[in-house]
């Protein structure tokens, strides 16, 4: 199991980056592991109505999307339903900004 440490820093939130016909890819900000995150994050999108298949790329913290509704209300609350920890990580999130920390699109760091 892969762990991205600094990704707890970043509550984790979906952005729906591009719709091609049926298929749509989801920024996934957040993933903090590539076996709970990842597999949970697939299981949440692939409940989805209409869904047939869920691609979950953990290194880019990206998924791809058959099916389903073009509805990013959807993907936000199935991904926010399978986060583990979401209140602890919330309070990371809001302390890590309070110390100046803000995130960048991908591979944040802090203090630098």
């Amino acid at each position: 199991m892969k762990i991205i440490w600094r990704r707890l820093l970043t509550n984790p939130t979906t952005h729906v980056e591009s719709v091609d016909g049926d298929v749509v890819r989801l920024r996934v900000d957040g993933l903090v592991c590539s076996s709970v995150c990842a597999a949970r994050t697939k299981q949440a999108l692939r409940r989805i109505d209409g869904v047939r298949a869920v691609r979950v790329d953990f290194e880019r913290g990206m998924a791809t999307i058959e099916g389903g509704p073009a509805d990013a209300a959807a993907y936000e609350r199935a991904v926010t339903g399978a986060v583990a920890g979401k209140p602890l990580r919330r309070l990371i999130e809001r302390t890590a900004r309070g110390l100046g920390y803000r995130p960048a699109a991908q591979g944040a760091t802090v203090g630098g």
